[in-house]
């Protein structure tokens, strides 16, 4: 179910350059929903219905060290590390346990100037479609064990 939410300006990421087959679209919101979870939906200003799935890198690789060039740090005027998001986006497949995501060229997002730019990270070869279910489903089981534990403790 679509539902229509008020945007603020300060919720707008700005892509310069768009992204690669979508450079006329270059403002997005981005969306978490709790029964979707971990993934969040990149969503266009305009077109309406322009949207990307993408997930937090690091939750689906955990030896993801991604070196962004010094180029693009400055495009995107980074004055330090620290306040850069990554995302990868998503690739949906009919079979979900088909699902991958791209970890050679993630989004680069500055949070405190909310610039993005989709990256290439710098002299590495990750894959563009790095299978992420199995990541998912240890994730999600920790997290039910985690639940039960905590459950068992408040008895």
């Amino acid at each position: 179910r679509l539902v229509s939410l008020p945007i603020r300006p300060e919720h707008i990421f700005h892509f310069p350059l768009g992204l690669p087959a979508f450079e006329d679209f270059k403002n997005y919101v981005f969306t978490l929903k709790p029964d979707t979870r971990p993934f969040m939906f990149m969503n266009a200003i305009e077109p309406a219905g322009l949207s990307f799935v993408c997930v937090d890198p690091f939750l689906v690789h955990p030896r993801y060290a991604p070196r962004i060039g010094a180029a693009d740090l400055e495009f995107l005027r980074v004055s330090s590390m620290e306040d850069i998001l990554l995302m990868g986006i998503v690739t949906v497949r009919p079979d979900v346990r088909d699902t991958t995501v791209n970890l050679q060229g993630p989004l680069a997002i500055n949070m405190k100037t909310s610039i993005g730019k989709q990256v290439i990270c710098d002299g590495q070869t990750y894959s563009v479609r790095h299978r992420i279910w199995d990541a998912i489903e240890t994730m999600r089981t920790h997290e039910t064990l985690r639940g039960r534990r905590s459950a068992a403790a408040c008895r």
